[in-house]
């Protein structure tokens, strides 16, 4: 016997992100592992005690777009 068609409604699915929406969450997620990593680099070249500075780019990535 199957059960009432009232009985057990699924629930409804989750609105997924839009792409804009996507986009707008990995920028942030980029954006904040950087500020991580730069905080991580600045730490171990203190550590270590070395004179050179991290290379700097221009915050441009090579060769994605």
């Amino acid at each position: 016997m199957t059960p009432p068609q009232g009985s057990s409604p699924r629930p409804p699915r989750p609105r997924s992100a839009s792409p804009a929406e996507r986009s707008v969450e990995f920028a942030e997620a980029q954006r904040k592992l950087k500020e991580e990593a730069a905080e991580r680099r600045l730490r171990a070249s203190q550590s270590t005690g070395d004179a050179q500075p991290p290379k700097r780019t221009d915050g441009q990535s090579k060769g994605r777009g």
